[in-house]
């Protein structure tokens, strides 16, 4: 008896210590597990705050808002409608496109397969043969990629589209790759440039700039004048609407909330319900920082239901913080937290800005500058989404990398332009 007493302790004993060290270990690689350490935030006063007041305002403000804004050099894009069209029609077009390779008038023929496209998106015939025609002629393996890939998803046995897609994939991956690497070469001449002068006023204006772009993704006809207008001095802006006030006021809260974030290591759900209730607060402070309790539909994408976005956001907030996204490169990183974020959809409005803020707080984390997703980039900014839905999220992550650079540019511009005018001014005074 005593022997089984003595054995069943033993047991006991050892269970104890196994759990004890299995709890150990629990705590340590998940709750106490070294973050991944981000630099002091190159951008941080990019977002003011009490102390860098908007209200001073000098004579260069204006002109270095104006040169700041024509770098970004706006796209045009197309507004037109689509009609309904028949399959004859295509069909000719394509031929006729086709034709037009052949006797080598690549430029007539580029505009058949621009216009076949535009009328029959989902053909997979007409994207294939587009996307073959920008890889031979235009050496546009990144399009002709991204075309292959559609043409698959509206055919899926598409033998032509698939040998293409074998061919290019890998080769589009490497020059993503490529392009992730100009970013930090752009980034790092930038944080020497910003080394030798802290830049406020170029700061300052790009803050202009962001908030216009991405209240205008949104609708908002507010003029860069108008917006600095309202920001600087409180007035009402004549002409424009409560909501397109509150909008702007919303995002500039959110703005300065974001920056508290910078520091902070471990991203929660609450911190996204923070940025959420303050860019929606002043427009519809019922819902703000509340998830959604009703269905919503994105065009043909169909966001998980109100029952399942408090799960779901939960396992977000895990992948925001886990080894394997942290370790993403910076810019993949943030452009994917934007996707998985709007993806779930978890508010009735704002996703799309508030997901643009979680995407630049990440970007700021890692010393790269905001991007601004230009309102003249809308169309294609929802196009990569659409691909992102359909499961190709390269377009996407690609997007914001274009954006990173554009941005990258607009500032490494106003910080020599400046850098010229300070060495003016000094030679002046001399």
């Amino acid at each position: 008896m005593n022997s089984f007493v003595i054995f069943i302790s033993v047991i006991i004993s050892v269970l104890c210590v196994i759990l004890t060290s299995l709890q150990h270990y629990v705590f340590y690689k998940y709750l106490r597990r070294p973050v991944k350490k981000f630099e002091v935030p190159l951008f941080e006063d990019f977002i003011p705050t009490d102390e860098t007041s908007l209200s001073y305002y000098s004579l260069d403000d204006d002109t270095i808002l104006q040169g700041l804004n024509a770098v970004l050099d706006p796209p045009k894009t197309n507004e037109n409608s689509r009609e309904p069209v028949s399959e004859t029609e295509v069909h000719n077009t394509l031929q006729a496109a086709l034709a037009f390779h052949i006797s080598g008038k690549i430029h007539k023929a580029m505009k058949l397969f621009e216009h076949a496209a535009a009328m029959a998106p989902a053909d997979a015939d007409v994207l294939n043969k587009y996307g073959e025609f920008l890889e031979k002629t235009q050496k546009d393996i990144v399009s002709a990629d991204e075309l292959y890939f559609k043409a698959l998803t509206h055919s899926p046995d598409h033998p032509a589209a698939l040998i293409n897609r074998r061919r290019t994939a890998q080769i589009v991956d490497k020059l993503d790759s490529e392009m992730l690497k100009t970013i930090d070469g752009k980034r790092d001449i930038l944080k020497e440039m910003f080394s030798k002068d802290s830049f406020d006023n170029i700061k300052k204006q790009a803050y202009y700039l962001h908030i216009y772009h991405t209240v205008g993704i949104e609708g908002n006809t507010m003029t860069i004048d108008q917006l600095k207008y309202l920001l600087e001095t409180g007035q009402v802006i004549s002409g424009k609407s409560i909501i397109e006030h509150n909008e702007v006021l919303g995002l500039q809260l959110a703005m300065k909330y974001v920056k508290l974030l910078t520091r902070k290591a471990f991203i929660s759900v609450n911190d996204i319900l923070g940025i959420h209730r303050r860019v929606m607060g002043h427009v519809d402070p019922v819902k703000s920082g509340r998830f959604r309790s009703e269905k919503v539909f994105i065009g043909k994408h169909i966001p998980p239901s109100p029952e399942e976005v408090p799960m779901m956001m939960e396992a977000y907030e895990y992948w925001l913080n886990s080894e394997e996204a942290q370790n993403m490169h910076p810019v993949r990183y943030a452009a994917l937290a934007h996707y998985k974020l709007v993806d779930i959809h978890p508010f009735s409005d704002g996703n799309g800005r508030t997901s643009r803020l979680v995407m630049n707080l990440i970007l700021i984390r890692a010393g790269y500058p905001p991007v601004m997703v230009l309102k003249e980039q809308r169309e294609k900014y929802y196009d990569a989404l659409n691909a992102a839905n359909l499961g190709d999220v390269r377009p996407f992550v690609r997007f914001i990398a274009q954006c990173t650079i554009q941005i990258l540019d607009m500032y490494m511009y106003g910080t020599e332009v400046r850098s010229i005018e300070i060495e003016e001014k000094e030679i002046i005074n001399y």
